[in-house]
């Protein structure tokens, strides 16, 4: 019996733990997830329930993004996100999969170049950051030069396209002098507010707010630092101390704070007239291939034709690129006549072999009136309503001298491997920057914006307004000549003359459009045989030690090829995401 007695005691014992541990089970307990914190010190992330419990959960950190981030996975594929692992603070939860992501999947499958490589990189939940998934799906020679980008301001993107974009209106390098860093100004547009604190071209900019400039040391460059980029390139008030050569010395010249605006920046900076013996020669310096500014092209090309010169020096040894309509208008402009009268073919975009298989066949059943909508060439002579014919200016010449240097990107080199088909052209300068590609503008949904991927009667309204700021700026093709040929190798344009501007020393730099410019003098000389023109090499020299500039936003430094007359329909974008699935 007392055996009994205890067997029935322990079995009520066992019960009660039973029951106290189904009241106690965490699972039931917890409730749902409500937030989520971040601790960079411990690599962790606190987990707060609608209990009120708590839960930490270790966080993996990548480090092959910047900044780094951290991420956990919890066993019921919620993922906890943070986007920069070196800070405390709230963290991400994701429970499906971010729509700007899938977006961005949807969109390069389809438009990328090597849209191929995409497929079968879908996005997961626990690409949270759309923008460091757009980089991590990346062709590798992509990646590598930085061609193609994601934004969440698709406005600041299209007005920096049109040269509105918020800035102090400088193109900038860098040099270090006797350990000192300086920003040295390459040129200043007019009515900017740097042309209005009275900056100009060769001022050196040596503080920032009453600071050196510094630099951060990564892998085998030196750069300088993120925080003093951001003052350079940034959107707030700034000091400059502004310093300049003198003999062989560096003095400080004045100090000046400036703000930044949205002033428009006229790509058409400086031309001239040299009458050098017989001949009259036109002169122009062209920064940016904006399409709005093509009127200013017109204007100085009808100068030039007035005034009847026989030869042509279009300096673009800083001009980073842009649209290809601005391109086609300056061709228009400079190339003989008769190609221009006829419309000859100029240019051939190479896209994804779905987008040429489908445009070619589109083209080949299209009425006469459609044709032009699917056609992979852009032809001379061809421009907007918005436009001037550019016959009404052309210089009908055989021959034009460009000068180009290795910041001379995309459009740039565009108009003068494609002019190579139709005139004599005298590359005078360097290897150029090597931008063989193009790119659209895609957007989610807005046609206004640039090429589509979603009916925007399929997105709700939520949707919508995630989607609303994005866009990507993708390469979607490989542009080449009338006879199909690109210079994707070697890679860049070589020169015919090769040279340095000042002879690879700042100090010996020219203002634009001097005669003694070592570029500007090689192409007088050239044309007009006369040797006090011919650039001469200074026996003594000094070392000025150039430093490597970081890419605030790669469009600054190197715009694509941007393919800004689409003729496509919306109709026809959504053709092509249907043919896709």
């Amino acid at each position: 019996m007392k055996k009994l007695v205890a067997l029935f005691s322990i079995l009520a014992t066992l019960m009660i733990v039973v029951s106290s541990c189904e009241t106690k089970d965490p699972i039931v307990e917890k409730g749902t997830l409500q937030s989520a914190t971040y601790n960079p010190a411990t690599k962790s992330f606190t987990l707060t329930y609608s209990s009120g419990q708590t839960e930490t959960v270790n966080a993996v950190v990548d480090d092959k993004t910047d900044p780094p981030t951290a991420t956990a996975t919890l066993k019921d594929g919620t993922v906890i996100y943070a986007g920069d692992a070196t800070v405390a603070g709230a963290a991400t939860i994701a429970k499906e999969i971010n729509i700007v992501s899938q977006f961005v999947y949807d969109g390069m499958s389809l438009y990328y170049f090597w849209a191929d490589e995409v497929k079968n990189k879908k996005p997961t939940v626990a690409d949270v950051n759309p923008e460091n998934y757009f980089y991590k799906i990346l062709n590798s020679t992509d990646t590598q030069h930085g061609w193609s980008w994601i934004t969440d301001d698709v406005n600041a993107l299209l007005a920096d396209f049109s040269g509105k974009s918020l800035s102090f209106g400088y193109n900038i390098g860098f040099i270090i002098i006797n350990n000192v860093v300086y920003a040295y100004i390459k040129y200043v547009y007019d009515n900017t507010p740097a042309a209005k604190a009275g900056l100009k071209r060769l001022d050196l900019i040596g503080k920032l707010n009453g600071q050196l400039i510094s630099t951060e040391q990564r892998g085998t460059y030196t750069y300088v630092s993120d925080k003093d980029m951001n003052l350079l390139y940034g959107n707030s008030r700034v000091s400059f101390s502004i310093y300049k050569f003198s003999d062989n010395n560096i003095i400080l010249d004045k100090e000046v704070s400036i703000t930044p605006d949205e002033s428009e920046k006229d790509p058409v900076l400086y031309e001239n007239i040299y009458t050098v013996g017989d001949k009259k020669v036109g002169y122009l310096f062209y920064t940016n291939f904006y399409d709005n500014f093509n009127y200013r092209l017109f204007e100085a090309f009808n100068k030039f034709k007035q005034a009847g010169i026989t030869d042509l020096i279009l300096d673009l040894r800083y001009n980073t690129g842009g649209s290809v309509s601005s391109a086609i208008y300056l061709s228009s402009l400079i190339a003989p006549r008769t190609a221009v009268e006829n419309k000859s073919p100029f240019i051939v975009m190479n896209y994804n072999n779905f987008l040429n298989t489908s445009f070619d066949k589109w083209y080949d059943g299209a009425t006469p009136a459609d044709k032009y909508k699917y056609d992979r060439k852009d032809y001379l002579g061809t421009y907007s309503s918005n436009d001037k014919n550019p016959l009404e200016a052309n210089l009908n010449l055989d021959k034009v001298y460009i000068i180009a240097t290795g910041n001379s990107y995309s459009a740039s080199e565009l108009v003068t491997h494609c002019l190579k088909s139709y005139m004599n052209v005298v590359h005078i300068g360097s290897n150029t920057g090597g931008k063989y590609t193009a790119s659209w503008t895609i957007h989610a949904y807005d046609k206004e914006l640039g090429a589509t991927v979603y009916d925007t009667n399929d997105l709700k309204t939520d949707e919508k307004t995630k989607l609303k700021k994005w866009a990507m700026q993708p390469i979607v093709a490989m542009y080449a000549n009338k006879d199909s040929k690109s210079f994707n190798i070697p890679g860049y344009l070589s020169p015919d003359y090769n040279l340095e501007e000042g002879f690879g020393y700042i100090d010996r730099w020219t203002q634009l459009g001097d005669t003694k410019d070592v570029f500007l003098g090689q192409a007088l000389y050239l044309i007009s045989g006369n040797v006090s023109y011919l650039p001469v090499e200074p026996s003594s020299t000094r070392s000025i030690q150039t430093i490597r500039k970081e890419i605030v936003n790669r469009h600054d430094e190197a715009k694509p090829v941007i393919i800004d007359n689409i003729k496509l329909t919306a109709d026809d974008f959504q053709k092509l995401i249907l043919l896709r699935k």
